[in-house]
């Protein structure tokens, strides 16, 4: 009997041991993991998204989405940017369009419009709001 016991608690513990390194197989997914498959990484926690400004590096920032969307405006021919305003998911484009004094109503909605869209295709993380000076 004292044969069985021990025979029986040694598989116990051998079994038991096997099922503990779970975490190292490839491919294994928990609960956990299935439930946060939307964030980036256990750090931030924070979720993916275009309109997200959580990592910034070199690549971009608030120093390159005004460049960005001060290059985006400008290529359309005859507007000059003068300013460029950033704050929080909002960003304010100011831009002067030659002979804006003879546009009317509905051109200066189509320019702005025009100037919106180039701006948005450009940095997609922000609403932007675009004023004729």
């Amino acid at each position: 009997m004292r044969r069985f016991l021990l025979m029986a608690g040694m598989a116990v513990f051998l079994l038991s041991a096997c099922g503990l390194q779970g975490e190292k197989y490839q491919g294994m997914t928990s609960r956990d993991d299935v439930e946060n498959m939307g964030y980036n990484n256990e750090v931030t926690r924070g979720q993916e998204s275009p309109r997200s400004m959580n990592k910034v590096g070199h690549t971009w920032g608030l120093k390159q989405d005004r460049e960005n969307m001060k290059a985006a405006a400008q290529q359309l021919s005859g507007v000059e940017v003068k300013r460029v305003t950033l704050e929080a998911n909002q960003a304010w484009v100011t831009v002067h369009i030659e002979g804006d004094e003879d546009l009317s109503k509905e051109e200066r909605a189509d320019w702005k419009d025009q100037i919106q869209e180039a701006v948005y295709q450009a940095v997609p993380r922000y609403d932007i709001h675009v004023k004729i000076k």
